[in-house]
């Protein structure tokens, strides 16, 4: 995690350089003002929970839109600390996740796709009138990059540069990779009961739910060893952050998230839909993310 810092400021350095019309950061506040709040925003008809860390006013803002859906990253402030040297850290527990979930819980309205992009733009709009000159650059990851990339199509001129991470592209292409890989792999470990499950299969249907979520069951046995790293010590980061009432609106929001934005998970395809761009579009990609690896390679 830390590591993204770095990258990030390299692409958005490669974008200044190129002429991009990434601004350098101009702040209606005094420089070295340490930014360190996290309330309650208005976005959309709703309050939305949002943090903002930096240890300098003056720097580019870096909006991170978390994943999940519903896995919210602003409990992980250690986790997230290198990156206030370089830049204003805003995370947002989006609608129907952490503690805007805890607001309105199952009466969230408008848990929709469409809405959480109107939600993020709105975000944006709100922070270039508190930092009024500053660059403004998105991070999206997994989940988070269909919003974000959507945010970036529709208003361009709000954002420097996006970075997408876990970066996704065609939900359909990536439940048939990953059927393939599940295939191979059974096949290379002789796992005669899980091959029997994938040939009855023969080719998986992508808006079936319940055949993908029974075949893909096995994926997290293959994850490298830094994911299994960081999910093992992730439960006790995020129970070290917040209270017991906290984390089961975290589980609560991921729930009801989960439940409410698959059907357009399932209909995402950014690899037709999302082609051109007005601003630099930068993707970080791990070599051995099989949960987008083969649809991402669509968007490089």
């Amino acid at each position: 995690m830390p590591r993204l810092a770095a990258i990030v400021g390299l692409a958005l350095s490669a974008c200044i350089a190129s002429g991009c019309s990434a601004r350098r950061p101009v702040h209606s506040e005094p420089r070295s003002t340490r930014v360190e709040e996290a309330r309650f925003l208005e976005l959309g008809g709703i309050e939305q929970w949002i943090t903002m860390r930096g240890d300098d006013a003056s720097h580019l803002i870096l909006i991170l839109v978390h994943g999940g859906p519903g896995d919210v990253q602003s409990p992980l402030i250690s986790t997230y600390s290198p990156y206030e040297r370089d830049f204003v850290l805003v995370q947002w527990d989006q609608r129907g996740s952490g503690k805007t979930y805890g607001r309105y819980r199952d009466g969230t309205p408008d848990l929709t796709l469409e809405q959480l992009v109107r939600d993020g733009i709105e975000l944006a709009e709100y922070l270039h009138g508190r930092f009024t000159n500053n660059a403004v650059v998105v991070l999206g990851h997994s989940w988070g990059t269909a919003i974000a990339t959507e945010m970036v199509l529709r208003r361009p001129d709000l954002f420097s540069a996006y970075v997408g991470t876990g970066q996704i592209a065609s939900w359909a292409e990536s439940v048939q990779w990953q059927f393939d890989f599940l295939e191979a792999k059974a096949r290379e470990s002789g796992n005669q009961e899980l091959l029997a499950e994938l040939e009855a299969i023969g080719k998986p249907d992508p808006m079936n739910a319940d055949q993908y979520f029974r075949f893909t069951r096995s994926l997290r046995a293959h994850l490298g060893d830094a994911d299994s790293a960081w999910l093992s010590k992730l439960p006790g980061l995020v129970k070290g952050s917040v209270s017991e009432t906290e984390l089961q609106a975290i589980i609560d929001g991921m729930t009801l998230s989960g439940r409410s934005m698959l059907p357009f998970q399932m209909r995402e395809n950014l690899s037709t839909n999302a082609v051109r761009f007005q601003l630099p579009y930068y993707v970080i990609q791990g070599k051995d993310d099989f949960h987008t690896h083969g649809a991402s390679r669509d968007l490089l």
